[in-house]
């Protein structure tokens, strides 16, 4: 028996030490409600739980996008509404100018209405905004551009309406001093060209369809570029990652690119060539509502499993991170027990000493 070094108050110590950094673990998850707490508790459960949190809180980010998404569509919309009882309206009176039982005079007042009308369509092209964002003066529109033979941007001859359905890429034309088109390259041998005022309507296979516009007193001439490119649309973020995505495309909507800026109602005749080209405008207008639906009833069903998709990861996260409380309470309540008795022979061994004194008696 040795009285220099207690052993066995030594190993009764070292286990109770054992004993208290287990019950400090336990009552941190028990008040914290995780069980990984810090890197050392779990360090791989830790990796994923951080992957899994941040992919969490950036789908719950892009159902938020798809919320904003959707009242962008439903601005647009509530424009393209207006715009369409406009264009019945000139309708309207385009099929009243039409008839023989008004005269010159009468004809002329339906020139001022369809006027104001057309100013209107041309301020809510300009005026209609989602946060600073022009929705229908076509800056959310796949972006064109004009290049003369020598590659210099010219806006003589511009794209005034294109549809989804013109693929990316270059169009090269030529363009005479009377305003006839001869097409080049991008275009197939079937495309119609057809000849409106100051506007070039080409037709293409696959709903392709293109307008182009120009300045009647100074007609350019000459070879032409035309490139469609595949930005300038809004594009919103539906994903917790890069490149999950979609485009939302609204073209230009205003009385040129919809072609009845140039409507004359004063004669009879006028009136009737004015009833097909409000047909086409009212036509051009209903494909953008259903494009502008289309892409609200898209963002709406991306709301639905955007939140599905973070439900179940959240699940999985508490899989791995959330503290089981009745299992860790009851681990509690060992440890507990053992830190008592631990506490319990540390003291018989601390008394072992005091028996060698019989000895020396």
């Amino acid at each position: 028996m040795r009285i220099g070094t207690n052993m066995s108050a030594i190993v009764a110590c070292g286990q109770l030490s054992v004993t208290e950094r287990n019950i400090a673990t336990s009552l941190g998850r028990l008040s914290s409600g995780y069980k990984i707490n810090s890197a050392k508790d779990d360090s791989a459960g830790m990796a994923i739980s951080e992957k899994l949190r941040a992919q969490i809180k950036g789908l719950d980010r892009a159902s938020m996008n798809a919320s904003d998404g959707i009242s962008v569509s439903q601005s647009a919309e509530g424009a393209l509404n207006e715009v369409h009882s406009m264009l019945q309206r000139m309708r309207e009176l385009a099929v009243q100018g039409a008839t023989d039982s008004y005269c010159d005079d009468d004809r002329e007042s339906i020139q001022e209405e369809i006027e104001a009308l057309q100013e209107e369509i041309n301020r809510i092209s300009t005026d209609t905004d989602f946060n600073g964002t022009k929705l229908l003066n076509g800056e959310m529109q796949r972006r064109t551009y004009t290049l003369d033979d020598e590659g210099k941007l010219n806006s003589d001859l511009r794209l005034s309406y294109i549809t989804n359905d013109v693929p990316v890429g270059e169009y090269s034309l030529t363009m005479n001093a009377d305003g006839t088109v001869a097409l080049g390259a991008g275009f197939t041998g079937s495309a119609i060209i057809s000849y409106d005022n100051n506007k070039v309507n080409i037709t293409d296979h696959n709903g392709f369809k293109m307008m182009l516009a120009y300045d009647e007193e100074n007609i350019p001439s000459g070879d032409f570029t035309l490139e469609v490119w595949d930005i300038g649309t809004m594009a919103i973020q539906l994903g917790a990652n890069s490149g999950q995505e979609m485009a939302i495309c609204i073209p230009e909507i205003s009385s040129e690119s919809l072609n009845v800026d140039k409507l004359d109602l004063t004669t009879s005749e006028g009136c009737r060539s004015a009833i097909t080209k409000i047909d086409e405008a009212i036509s051009r207008v209903s494909l953008t509502r259903a494009q502008v639906g289309a892409d609200q009833n898209r963002l709406e069903c991306a709301i639905s499993s955007l939140d599905v998709t973070s439900e179940n990861m959240s699940s999985a996260l508490s899989s791995i991170q959330d503290t089981d409380m009745a299992e860790e309470m009851s681990t509690y309540t060992q440890l507990n027990v053992m830190q008592q008795a631990g506490m319990s022979m540390l003291a018989q061994a601390n008394q072992l000493p005091e028996k060698v004194l019989q000895l020396l008696q």
